[in-house]
């Protein structure tokens, strides 16, 4: 066996093999150095294998202490590798052979004006000047009290450590140019980049994993939604942007983002089953510890006076400032209203391109629409009479052109994508619909399933084709879910091949189900092998079951023997639940710890639960130190209990407010913990205050609740309505409810109009609750299966079991029998 010599250590690849040659000296095995450590397996798992490139400066003395060892060897080792981490990012010496290899970005001083609109921010309209000069590329920045100097203080901070600083608001509010402004005047001297190519989330991941990313750098996330929200390349994204957070060593950096607040809600949002899908977890994550700064949509009349002098400097400025409805200037400025009056007075042929794209979009294509897309799903939204007249002829291209065409320097409707000097040029045109107008399209349209037309229509790559056909699924349009899932899988897609798979089990075709994830997992997508376990387990096939699930553990899918051991937990063998969850937790899987925490727990062993717990937190799961604090709360701990919750919020779990709010609340503290429910709130967990609820309903203080809500209302929660409208109609005030509820659907919520859609039924309106029922499914929403039930309650059986099976045809009726 090699020799163990800390002193050799210059690297941290040779830090993990010392490491690996010290564990495999200690004679009892990983369980047992984890356990004399006071570490968990999955720690020990990840300094072993090298997945901590710098582990903390206790969890190592830890370790080697617990191998038998002297520490400080190794603690000046990993001083070493601080040092030269600093050296190296102090003074980077990129070879001259190598131009790759420099650092990314251009420092921020030397930026020019122009320089703005590379970084996206919106260009303004040409305004007509009396002056012979041409006019700064930027008009005069308008700066808006409590909100501009708030950006600076979080963007300046970055030199005290890393941090995500998020601006959200709505589209061309002026978010990209505040954060431009705020740059310049705080950060000259740091570096600013902005990931674009070759494509936003990639190359996000591949500088970061490439360690191109120097200290001082402003890494720039216009509208963020594009790099976060795809399920799999955003959880990518997501995990090396917390790791870049978490690593000292490669900042300062700031992470500047923008994001529209439909994408907030989305990608903060927690699953409504905690068994279920998570498709945005590293996100929510990610997400949770940034420093979210919202751009207000208008500047206030008393702003607007103050900036009197400014405005009339520039015939820009005066120009909007006089044409902008309610103090909307910046999207004056960047051509927004212009965008919507070009959508409404267009003709029906323009509107029905735009219908496409807008749709494609709000579905979940990419960024870029393939120009076939547009010209053979926009015939689905011409009625007979346009049709009519511009069928047969070479209607598409004149429309298109017309789409694309600037208006006062500013782009139109559609703009073409212009491949970067280095890119290939794309197989087909390729063109973006304005943000504004796909902010406005998710809203106007999100009641409105798209036509058969735009179903056929081709997408841009096997990625969209299967986002596309889970936006069919969803919508109960099963047989074309299954024709663009068999696209997708015939352009490579193993991916689209499981939705495929999961889609014929859902319709009852277990047989096909797993002939097609046979077919996955063949081509190498081990994902399809869980799948593969579920089924054997659905069926009794445990040893199977288990057999399957550990062949996917081996391949590196620790969540496999997770997702197993729930089966078993719900069977009711604990036993052979915790003995799994270990597995996983071995297998380096932090959150299973808590799980055989929680199990623990259930059973009485409250010492072992703490113990598990605490290792849970020691290796970086902010979800061990949540339930370490609940169960100091339980345990009558409250000083305890609410030190750690508030490491929770400080950890970036916002979701901890509303447990220290509770906490107050028990206390008799209603002040303090109504303060704490609102705060949460305002951080984006509208549960605070339906948690203050349940806990105030046994004492009738129905008047007190609602005030809440309207308050959280008029701080421009909206949806906090849904929980007035609740109380009104326990209240008996059925009319108030509905008038409520109403308003909150109009503002595109589905719950809400799940809520009216239930008092239509509950009324006996049948004929009104399926037309409400038809809009959730048309939004994607759970409308089929209560489609069904309504049909049954009808005494129609048959056609709900038909509609179960086989759902709904493109043009909304029950589909014909299919294979």
């Amino acid at each position: 066996m090699a020799a163990v010599d800390a002193d050799r250590i210059t690297t941290s690849r040779q830090l993990a093999e010392q490491v690996a040659l010290l564990a495999a000296r200690y004679p009892h095995g990983i369980h047992r150095l984890a356990t004399d450590a006071g570490l968990s397996a999955a720690t020990v798992h990840a300094l072993i294998n090298g997945a901590t490139a710098l582990p903390r400066v206790r969890t190592l003395e830890s370790f080697v202490q617990a191998c038998g060892e002297d520490p400080g060897p190794w603690l000046a080792a990993r001083a070493r590798l601080v040092a030269a981490a600093r050296a190296a990012r102090a003074c980077p010496a990129p070879d001259p052979a190598r131009p790759g290899d420099e650092p990314l970005g251009r420092v921020i001083a030397e930026l020019e004006e122009q320089d703005a609109l590379s970084l996206e921010v919106h260009q303004a309209f040409a305004a007509a000047s009396p002056s012979s000069h041409a006019a700064p590329v930027l008009p005069p920045y308008l700066e808006r009290p409590g909100f501009d100097d708030r950006l600076r203080g979080e963007v300046a901070a970055a030199v005290d450590g890393s941090r995500l600083v998020m601006v959200v608001g709505g589209s061309s509010a002026g978010k990209t140019r505040a954060c431009w402004e705020a740059v310049r005047a705080e950060l000259p001297d740091w570096r600013i980049w902005h990931p674009l190519t070759p494509e936003r989330p990639l190359a996000v991941v591949e500088a970061l994993r490439s360690d191109r990313i120097a200290g001082r750098t402003v890494i720039r996330l216009n509208e963020a939604q594009f790099y976060l929200q795809a399920p799999q390349a955003g959880e990518r994204v997501a995990a090396e942007l917390q790791a870049l957070l978490a690593d000292n060593d490669r900042g300062p950096v700031l992470i500047l983002g923008t994001m529209w607040p439909d994408f907030w809600r989305t990608l903060t949002a927690t699953p409504h089953q905690p068994s279920g899908p998570d498709p945005h977890r590293a996100a929510r994550t990610l997400l949770g510890q940034a420093l979210e700064v919202t751009v207000p949509p208008t500047f206030t009349p008393g702003q607007l006076t103050a900036l009197g002098v400014t405005i009339s400097s520039d015939p820009r400025l005066k120009t909007a400032a006089e044409r902008a409805p309610s103090g909307q200037i910046t999207q004056e400025l960047a051509g927004a209203p212009e965008l919507l009056r070009r959508y409404r007075h267009g003709g029906p042929a323009e509107r029905a391109v735009l219908w496409a794209a807008m749709d494609a979009r709000r579905l979940g294509h990419g960024l870029y629409l393939p120009e076939p897309l547009l010209r053979e799903a926009a015939p689905g939204y011409l009625g007979d009479h346009t049709w009519d007249q511009v069928g047969g002829t070479d209607w598409f291209i004149p429309v298109l052109d017309r789409l694309t065409a600037p208006h006062r320097q500013l782009p139109g409707p559609l703009i073409q994508h212009r491949p970067r000097p280095g890119e290939p040029s794309p197989p087909v045109p390729l063109y973006r619909l304005a943000d504004y107008l796909e902010q406005h399209g998710r809203r106007e349209r999100i009641l409105l399933c798209p036509p058969a037309a735009f179903w056929d229509a081709p997408a841009h790559t096997p990625a969209d084709l299967a986002t596309l056909g889970d936006a069919a699924k969803a919508r109960g349009r099963y047989r074309q879910a299954a024709h663009l899932y068999r696209q997708a899988a015939d352009a490579g897609s193993t991916d689209a091949l499981v939705r495929l798979a999961r889609l014929r089990g859902a319709l009852g075709d277990p047989a096909g189900a797993e002939r097609l994830y046979r077919q996955a997992a063949d081509a190498g997508h081990g994902g399809a092998l869980w799948h593969l376990a579920i089924l054997h387990a659905e069926a009794g096939d445990h040893a199977e079951a288990e057999r399957l699930a550990q062949e996917r553990a081996d391949a590196g899918g620790a969540r496999v023997l997770w997702g197993l051991a729930i089966l078993h937990r719900r069977r009711g063998d604990r036993a052979g639940a915790e003995r799994l969850y270990r597995q996983a937790a071995d297998a380096g899987d932090i959150e299973a710890l808590e799980e055989v925490a929680g199990l623990r727990e259930e059973v009485g062993d409250r010492a072992g639960a703490e113990r598990l717990y605490q290792q849970a937190a020691d290796a970086g799961g902010i979800g061990g130190l949540l339930h370490l604090a609940r169960l100091r709360e339980r345990a009558g701990d409250r000083a305890g209990a609410e030190r750690l919750y508030w490491q929770v919020v400080d950890a970036g779990d916002v979701g901890a407010l509303t447990d220290l709010a509770m906490l107050r609340e028990k206390s008799g503290d209603h002040a303090e913990a109504e303060r704490l429910a609102q705060e949460a709130t305002d951080a984006g967990d509208i549960e605070a205050l339906w948690s203050l609820e349940q806990m105030r309903r046994p004492d009738g203080d129905r008047a007190g609740i609602e005030r809440l809500y309207r308050e959280a209302v008029d701080n421009g929660h909206i949806y906090a309505l849904r929980d007035v409208a609740r109380l009104r109609k326990e209240a008996g005030d059925r009319a108030e409810a509905e008038r409520l509820y109403q308003q909150v659907a109009a503002a595109g919520d589905i719950e809400a109009t799940e809520e009216l859609a239930r008092l239509r039924e509950e009324a006996g309106d049948r004929a009104g609750a399926e037309r409400l029922y038809r809009q959730i499914l048309d939004a994607g929403g759970n409308g089929l299966w209560r489609l069904a039930r309504l049909r049954e309650r009808a005494g129609d059986p048959e056609s709900a079991e038909r509609l179960r099976r086989f759902g709904l045809d493109a043009n909304g009726e029950i589909e014909a029998p299919w294979e």
